[in-house]
């Protein structure tokens, strides 16, 4: 989602010249110095913030940031900056500055395509960060109603720990919808590792709602209980998806086959495959079911399975392994390093975000 760390671009003394009485986005050409960047090689550093209300800038140790609005009455100081900026600093919580709000913008919206503006400020000695959705229904083209798709999401928030919403977040009433969102937190930060963090977990939140809308609910015990997700999950998604003789084996596995299925391909023949679940993450450590699942490919490919409908005997031509969780790096890495080379591009990896993918896709 974003680019590596920056270096530090040397200070630059910015004009004074007055703030802005509005607010708006800052040109994509404005270019600012960078204050406490944050690498492998340098440490964490306190950083001394100030306000000059006269020139309208911020102070952050040695550089200089123009304010985009200073408001004098409520001693209310805001910093428009490129987000680019923000990846490569980190925040004290104690020498940030209460009165002060910095405000950025991402073209992507932060891998959700909704929530495309950030903000955060310091508030009873807390750091409060928020995804702000500012969307005109008039533009909308997704697959529900703006309305209905943000009131949803508002809906799913609300029972998430990680996030804080209230009455006041959603408004749906005029053609530019709106929902913010918002964390907070105690310490010290890296605004990289928060803004990487938190814009997951918001759009694994995004995933669950479009999931609801698409008629299915994902449920926290697909995560644990393997039997739930197959019949609740995996076996009507399969069915779905238009394939044939789907059987689940009710945890009697023929050589790691928990599903087996068909396809009618384009040239008229059967193709037929297997999917060994799995509930929760999938890790390569030793003793894992990694190994078990690697002692069982040769079997899985080589052992027929009988289908009953066409009283045959099959052999499957495609291995899937299908998890309610996420594998981790060195799980993926032992699983491609170690497939026998015969089977390679025989064998696929599904998770839990592949299969709200296809669940969004087929799921209707």
């Amino acid at each position: 989602m974003f680019i590596g760390w920056l270096t530090c671009i040397p200070a630059v003394l910015l004009p004074h010249s007055p703030c802005r009485s509005t607010t708006a986005n800052a040109p994509a050409n404005r270019q600012m110095p960078i204050a406490s960047v944050v690498s492998s090689n340098v440490k964490k550093k306190e950083t001394n913030m100030s306000i000059d209300k006269e020139t309208c800038e911020l102070l952050i140790d040695d550089y200089i940031f123009q304010l985009d609005e200073y408001d004098e009455i409520n001693d209310r100081a805001i910093w428009e900056t490129e987000l680019s900026q923000l990846l490569a600093m980190n925040f004290s919580i104690d020498d940030f500055l209460e009165n002060l709000y910095i405000q950025t913008r991402s073209n992507d919206g932060f891998g959700t395509g909704l929530f495309y503006d950030f903000e955060f400020f310091k508030r009873d000695n807390k750091f409060e960060f928020v995804f702000i959705c500012r969307q005109p229904n008039k533009y909308w083209e997704g697959q529900w109603g703006l309305s209905t798709l943000l009131s949803t999401l508002a809906d799913v928030i609300k029972d998430s720990p990680d996030f804080i919403i209230d009455n006041n977040s959603l408004d749906i009433e005029d053609d530019w919808k709106t929902l913010e969102v918002a964390f907070q937190l105690d310490k010290d930060f890296e605004f990289k590792e928060i803004i990487l963090k938190y814009s997951k977990l918001l759009n694994d939140l995004i995933k669950r709602t479009e999931l609801i809308l698409s008629g299915a609910v994902w449920r926290k015990e697909y995560e644990t209980d393997e039997k739930l997700f197959c019949t609740e999950i995996i076996f009507p998604l399969l069915r779905k998806m238009d394939f044939i003789d789907v059987r689940f084996n009710h945890g009697v596995r023929e050589y790691g086959k928990d599903f087996t299925f068909s396809e009618i391909t384009k040239f008229g023949n059967l193709r037929h495959f297997a999917i060994q679940a799995k509930a929760g993450n999938l890790r390569g450590n030793v003793n894992s079911d990694i190994d078990e699942i690697l002692g069982q490919l040769d079997d899985a490919f080589t052992m027929p399975y009988y289908e009953v409908s066409a009283n045959e005997s099959r052999n499957i031509s495609t291995f899937i392994v299908a998890i309610s969780g996420h594998f981790t790096e060195n799980a993926k890495d032992k699983l491609i390093q170690k497939i026998p080379q015969h089977f390679k591009g025989c064998v696929y990896l599904i998770d839990r975000d592949k299969t709200l993918e296809l669940i969004e896709r087929f799921w209707k």
